[in-house]
């Protein structure tokens, strides 16, 4: 499912446990077999007739009852052990799921990202990919801060994510003072996530030049990074060299290149001070590539943690519950029935 906004329905946490409901074919077989060779255990002395009435109407629907309600306990215990929860809840109630992320992305808009070394221009194709990987995530809230010489919150961090789509499709530095200020647009991204008690916190910030704007440094934005445990993944976006720029000549048509230059040094120490990872994209396959290699390592780090619990709207009693009730048709069934000796 591309975009689960608006998703009413369940997914699961333990999705590969389902698997286990392939068996219950198998379980049906054994059960109808068993029944064959079992007969009501309750002997009537009074009267043959009234003993084969009960075995023939009675007891053969109940049998057949026990036997359903068994298949069906079955079939909630795998779900329930496969840990679902509603998506509903988050759409709703704008709320985090416990096994997401609080994600911002702060997105270079100068005049350079027109750059057309990634195909439409590099602006089009961080659109493009980030698109892409905010459909690949769940539960996760996730925002949006553009920068050129300034910056601007495109949309504050939600679970909505055809809210975020909508807004970032319409991003641009039109209105923005130019320049390139990475430690502003980083620092109001930092604000944002400043206190909130997420175990899971992380930044995407792309740019395509060098920082030459703005009162805060790329370093102290980092360090305030760091000191809310936010992890700063940046992504160097343009080939290496010269690259074509869009423009007009005398006749209307034509354009000029123009040196790419990207302070890696300083995408370098942010990512390293704040334990992610800088990437360089000279292509829009290869920006895609990144995305994906960050959704990998985040998902990852999820995975692995193991003080993050997962919100799930099944009670842990019920599974108690469930195997209760199981236990208890099995001692129901030995004590109506008995096997033929």
């Amino acid at each position: 499912m591309d975009n689960w906004v608006g998703y009413t329905g369940y997914d699961f946490l333990e999705p590969q446990l389902l698997l286990l409901l392939c068996a219950a074919p198998f379980l049906i077989f054994f059960l109808i077999r068993s029944e064959k060779l079992k007969t009501f255990g309750i002997k009537y002395t009074q009267s043959f007739k009234l003993q084969e009435k009960m075995e023939s109407s009675f007891v053969r629907r109940l049998r057949w009852f026990l036997l359903a309600l068994k298949v069906m306990v079955f079939v909630l215990l795998v779900i329930a052990i496969s840990r679902p929860f509603s998506w509903t809840d988050f759409s709703n109630n704008d709320t985090l799921n416990s096994k997401g992320i609080e994600l911002n992305f702060v997105l270079d808009v100068s005049e350079s990202m027109q750059a057309m070394d990634l195909k439409p221009n590099r602006l089009s194709a961080a659109k493009n990919v980030i698109e892409k990987f905010v459909n690949s995530r769940k539960g996760d809230r996730i925002g949006l801060v553009t920068y050129s010489g300034e910056a601007y919150t495109v949309c504050p961090r939600t679970v909505d994510h055809n809210l975020l789509l909508s807004q970032l499709r319409k991003a641009n530095g039109n209105d923005l003072i130019q320049g390139t200020a990475i430690g502003i647009g980083l620092g109001t991204a930092v604000a944002q996530m400043k206190g909130d008690s997420t175990e899971s916190k992380a930044i995407i910030l792309l740019t395509d030049g060098t920082n030459n704007s703005g009162d805060l440094s790329p370093e102290d934005a980092a360090n305030l990074a760091k000191s809310e445990n936010i992890r700063v993944y940046t992504i160097g976006v343009g080939t290496n060299g010269m690259a074509p720029m869009p423009g007009n000549s005398l006749l209307g048509m034509g354009g000029f290149y123009a040196p790419v230059e990207i302070d890696e040094t300083i995408l370098k120490n942010i990512a390293d001070l704040t334990s992610a990872k800088y990437f360089r994209a000279t292509n829009s396959e290869s920006l895609k590539d990144i995305l994906t290699e960050i959704d990998k390592i985040e998902k990852k780090r999820i995975k692995d943690s193991t003080d993050i619990k997962a919100s799930i709207p099944i009670p842990k009693s019920l599974l108690f519950l469930l195997i209760i009730f199981l236990v208890l048709l099995l001692i129901s069934d030995l004590i109506l029935f008995k096997g033929n000796e």
